[in-house]
């Protein structure tokens, strides 16, 4: 079994003030916080987005990658970026509507015919200028979004291959109501939970599983403590990449344009050359580990959904109506 360990809050200040000391004249510090393990797609990707960052600043920002929760979670890095204590950071697109309910609109189930499409919709040109507006609102600046692939139910205690083999099996979503009433809906018991809580949760039993995407599982070991990963694909959820605004408004013009430069370039490196091969690879290596893999017929599960997202649409808020227009009209051009 891996080795699991926590990081006291006086190891990170003094990591902190370490890495800080190590720079050199005029080098501009940017931490990266990450609830995901120093290993994995997520980290390869963070890590050359460091690299980018490097090259496009002519060495004048250096990234440090602070992995598995070592700064606090999604919340803490979002609250860290926008008070300008914590520089970078990513998180699902939904974690936003801790700050906007319109970013709800994004936890729709099977709001999307496949992760690609979800992606390139996503980075439309129209679509990514009214989401990046919106987070500048709260104080974030949103330079990258990479694919995260599809979310599918993860368990340790059976197949699932109908909404009725989700009945008795506690699932942790993450801390949004849309997601939680949907896993609801499939037939399961949602459990909104941090992400950093969840390898600990499923090996004693305090959750039967979760929904994500196999590189996700992967790396973070939880195939160690749940063997049945059934394709119900309810979920594509793109990561944004973002960056504390004041942080950004206190530098030059020269590195801000570094900055948006290494975060184009990065959009178009891992959503071509990265993440494909990852996912395939992902599922061979957790077949391998002894993970039981099971495709399913997914309309029994857009079926018993549905009420969600008419329920959600029944009473949105012009944003969330707007937002789910946008979304809807532009993703056609990306089948």
């Amino acid at each position: 079994m891996k080795k699991r360990w926590m990081v006291s809050a006086a190891t990170v200040v003094m990591t902190l003030m370490a890495g800080t000391a190590a720079l050199a004249d005029g080098e501009i510090a940017a931490k990266f916080s990450a609830t995901f393990p120093a290993t994995g797609t997520q980290a390869e990707g963070i890590n050359q987005l460091g690299e980018f960052i490097k090259e496009e600043s002519n060495g004048n920002i250096v990234m440090e990658l602070y992995p598995s929760s070592q700064l606090g979670d999604k919340i803490a890095a979002m609250e860290g970026m926008i008070a300008g204590t914590i520089e970078m950071s990513e998180f699902a697109a939904t974690d936003f509507s801790n700050y906007d309910d319109m970013w709800s609109v994004l936890s729709l189930p099977y709001l999307w015919d496949s992760e690609e499409q979800a992606i390139g919709t996503l980075t439309d040109p129209d679509v990514s200028a009214y989401l990046e507006e919106n987070a500048e609102e709260y104080g974030m600046m949103i330079i990258s979004w990479q694919n995260l692939g599809t979310r599918s139910i993860l368990n340790s205690k059976h197949t699932v291959n109908s909404p009725d083999d989700m009945n008795g099996l506690t699932i942790r979503c993450m801390q949004d109501s849309v997601l939680a009433g949907t896993i609801n809906a499939m037939g399961g018991s949602a459990i909104p939970m941090a992400w950093g809580e969840v390898y600990t949760a499923l090996q004693q039993g305090t959750i039967d599983g979760l929904e994500n995407s196999a590189p996700v599982i992967l790396a973070n070991g939880m195939q160690e403590v749940a063997k049945y990963l059934s394709l119900t694909e309810q979920f594509s959820i793109p990561d944004p990449v973002v960056i504390s605004k004041s942080w950004y408004d206190s530098l030059s013009e020269e590195n801000q344009q570094a900055i948006i430069k290494a975060g184009e370039r990065y959009t178009e490196w891992y959503n071509t050359e990265l993440w494909p091969n990852a996912e395939a690879e992902a599922m061979s290596e957790l077949e391998a580990q002894g993970v039981e893999i099971t495709g399913v017929d997914k309309e029994p599960f857009k079926e018993a959904t549905q009420s969600v997202v008419d329920d959600f649409l029944s009473s949105a808020s012009d944003k969330q109506k707007e937002l789910y227009e946008l979304l809807t009209s532009k993703r056609e051009q990306y089948k």
